[in-house]
């Protein structure tokens, strides 16, 4: 018999998977035309001798900073929360309807869960916002500092293309553009996790790229990726709570970056019962007795395995099971 709520959590996982992919690509065409449009408001400043060395003008350029991120960026994120948030909602009540052995009531989006979709919207939007604030703060700072010093306009033009975009900041050599563009575009391929690593080590040693952490590609791609996962298991959380179900179970696949919480999850390390299931209470007695890197605060069932986590809790009924573990409605 096939499992159906295995193949309802898979596919919840598996869009939320395209979803990501489909608005990092874009996220990727925002963030260049951002680190364009701010490298030629910043080659427009003052220059002697080839040098920045007017205050004035780096302190006055923030708020035209501040408009190309919101117009650009902002814009973006306000897509991600409005579409993409729609969509997860509508596939998690499909997967309810297909599911179907729970009253008939809680197979739709009821008034509750809307109200629940739109807050979290506000929620997350805040979130990438933050993201917007904290950039234009910084890209600013590296305009009035590189003036201060009097640095040259290539060091300041490097430093606002890393604080944008970090490793995969633009790069004059071919080469090098060569592997950002194989880096953006494969990023969430699986198949090729192994080239896209070579490639970042090959832009670190060979063309200097450095890893600059603090970037706002960065950012806002954990966002992206957290935002639409928690999302999905928060609204998850919410109806089955109303449906009464009270176990779970873990869904979502290993990759070599798994990490070993997850791993001994779905491995069957921590199991209870031979159907894998466990109650709300064990999850959280799981969760709050071991302590892994990327570990994140919050409700396990929302949070999962932390931060940038790809797997999924689904609620069931132990009454679905057989002794066996076996499903059988």
């Amino acid at each position: 018999m096939a499992d159906i709520v295995k193949d309802a959590t898979e596919y919840r996982i598996k869009q939320i998977e395209l979803a990501e992919a489909q608005y990092y690509k874009s996220l990727i065409t925002t963030l260049d035309r951002i680190e364009r449009e701010v490298v030629s408001l910043a080659s427009r400043l003052p220059l002697t001798d080839g040098k920045l060395i007017e205050l004035q003008s780096a302190i006055a350029i923030r708020p035209q900073i501040k408009a190309i991120l919101e117009r650009e960026y902002l814009k973006w994120s306000d897509t991600v929360v409005r579409e993409g948030f729609n969509k997860q909602a509508k596939r998690i009540e499909k997967a309810f309807k297909r599911i179907g052995n729970i009253p008939v009531e809680f197979q739709e989006l009821t008034k509750g869960d809307l109200a629940l979709v739109q807050n979290l919207k506000q929620q997350y939007f805040t979130q990438f916002k933050d993201v917007s604030n904290t950039f234009t703060r910084r890209l600013s700072e590296k305009v009035y500092q590189n003036t201060l010093v009097g640095s040259e306009f290539a060091v300041l033009e490097k430093e606002l293309r890393q604080t944008i975009n970090g490793i995969y900041a633009s790069a004059d050599d071919p080469e090098a553009q060569k592997l950002i563009d194989y880096i953006n575009k494969n990023k969430f391929d699986k198949s090729k996790q192994a080239e896209v690593d070579k490639s970042i080590q090959t832009l670190q040693s060979k063309f200097a790229k450095d890893r600059a952490g603090e970037n706002m590609k960065r950012y806002a791609g954990q966002i992206l990726n957290d935002s639409l996962r928690d999302f999905d298991a928060t609204l998850n959380f919410n109806k089955s709570q109303d449906a009464g179900l009270t176990f779970v179970k873990y869904y979502g696949d290993v990759i070599p970056t798994t990490r070993d919480h997850c791993r001994n999850i779905i491995n069957g390390v921590y199991n209870k019962r031979k159907s894998g299931l466990f109650t709300v209470d064990e999850v959280n007695a799981l969760w709050t007795s071991r302590s892994w890197k990327g570990k994140k605060s919050g409700n396990p069932l929302i949070v999962r395995g932390g931060y940038n986590c790809r797997h999924q809790w689904s609620y069931v009924n132990p009454d679905w099971y057989d002794s066996k573990g076996e499903l059988i409605i």
